[in-house]
């Protein structure tokens, strides 16, 4: 298995892909191939525990050479013993839809599904090359608590977590991180972010393009920019599928729908791989808020920047999807040149026409919504008292971020023939604990 970049270059090994983050051209590291996943391979999967769901996922991209096979079980091991749910993700039944949990995580977000085995992974190969890195974050959120979390007692990695002031994440969200006492975690708000996380992420991108600073602070990355995360964002939807198999529910072979709350589009790529690499996805809704900048795309075949907007769904409040480029790159037929152009004109125009025929794929895959404000706090409140069940069965609270997901699946039921009356599986991505004032408003 090897690696390349989206805008060209070949070829990475997976440690190099690991420990550099961008490709040296500033593309984005993909695999060469996607390997398929055989019907009967799928069903031997069965009953595995999410650990070994994640070795078998995972050794379809990492091979022996590069991660000893034990090596690989300990660290995913070791990665998921700090989740306080005994499935690790546990895929909840409620009147309307199926959500897969993936908040029981030490930060109580969706990141921790991935970055506590990226920073393992990561510590791994500096260890093998008695090296240090200092890892560059940048948030919206969820990511840095996650990353800083994850980086605690990892002496080989520094931290350095960027997130922005002045309301652009939850004070729940900004004490997980300015309130860890660690001598290599380092949060550090950031003023002036018009455009919120968009602009952070910009910040990074520039700081990785200059080679010799890159190499002479030993800068590295784990944002969804690194492959590591979303190689193992491909492991929850093989695992909410295998859940959602049985008497009750699928049938072996049917395919379903997900919605996905949709930032900078990490999670609905590793879903794109996840379908690509054979399992039975009829559709892919990207759950946007105001923001859009995906739901702009595929309704209209152009991609243009906007100004940011401020939503009570503030984890994916992102007007430049930058894992977007990944799926181009694939959409386009794997041509980093065309892709180049298209990104080229993205950067000096602020907009780009995506080609006929790339739109075209994308549409049998994705299908999107734009949520605003009024629907995700109405959601939540409609959710939580339809979900009651008397006498004694619990309400169903969802965050901000999964509200908008459960919002697009319902008009994707209503809209999309593809949907129709297929079983969705909504992704929580975060606990709603995390956005108190949010959920007092909703209820």
């Amino acid at each position: 298995m090897r690696y390349v970049s989206t805008r060209g270059f070949k070829y990475a090994s997976l440690e190099d892909v690991i420990l550099n983050g961008f490709a040296p051209d500033g593309g984005l590291y993909v695999p060469e191939r996607i390997p398929v996943v055989e019907p009967d391979t799928l069903r031997s999967w069965s009953g595995l525990t999410f650990p070994q769901l994640a070795f078998e996922v995972l050794s379809l991209f990492i091979e022996p050479s590069d991660v000893d096979p034990s090596d690989l079980r300990r660290l995913l091991d070791e990665s998921f013993a700090a989740f306080d749910h005994p499935d690790v993700a546990p895929l909840a039944k409620t009147p309307d839809m199926l959500v897969l949990e993936l908040f029981h995580g030490p930060t109580m977000s969706f990141k921790d599904v991935a970055m506590g085995f990226l920073i393992s992974l990561t510590d791994h190969f500096l260890r093998r090359r008695n090296e240090r890195r200092n890892v560059l974050v940048a948030t919206t959120g969820d990511t840095g608590p996650a990353a800083a979390h994850a980086a605690i007692g990892r002496d080989r990695v520094h931290a350095w977590v960027l997130y922005p002031t002045g309301g652009f994440i939850s004070d729940t969200q900004e004490r997980q991180m300015t309130t860890i006492d660690e001598p290599n975690v380092h949060a550090v708000g950031v003023g002036g972010c018009a455009d919120g996380g968009d602009d952070l992420d910009a910040i990074v991108a520039k700081l990785f393009a200059d080679e010799s600073l890159r190499e002479e602070c030993g800068l590295g990355s784990v944002n969804s920019v690194n492959w590591g995360r979303v190689a193992c964002q491909t492991v929850h939807y093989f695992w909410a599928y295998l859940a959602a198999v049985g008497p009750d529910g699928l049938a072996a072979g049917e395919r379903v729908a997900f919605a996905v709350p949709c930032g900078a589009f990490g999670n609905l790529f590793a879903g794109y791989v996840a379908r690509r690499a054979g399992l039975p996805i009829a559709r892919l809704i990207a759950a946007t808020n105001s923001n859009g900048a995906v739901h702009d795309v595929f309704a209209t075949g152009v991609w243009r920047r906007r100004p940011l907007i401020n939503t009570v769904s503030s984890a994916i409040d992102i007007v430049v999807p930058y894992n977007f480029w990944r799926t181009m790159y694939f959409a386009l037929g794997e041509d980093a040149a065309a892709l180049r152009a298209t990104q080229d004109t993205y950067a000096s125009t602020g907009e780009a026409r995506i080609p006929n025929a790339a739109l075209e794929h994308l549409r049998e895959i994705f299908w999107s919504a734009s949520v605003d404000d009024d629907a995700t706090l109405a959601t939540i409140g409609t959710f939580y008292g339809s979900s009651a069940r008397p006498p004694d069965a619990g309400r169903y609270l969802v965050c901000p971020h999964t509200s908008v997901a459960a919002v697009a699946a319902a008009r994707a039921r209503a809209h999309d023939p593809e949907v129709g009356g297929r079983k969705v599986i909504v992704l929580a991505t975060a606990s709603p604990c995390k956005f108190p004032e949010v959920i007092r408003r909703a209820l």
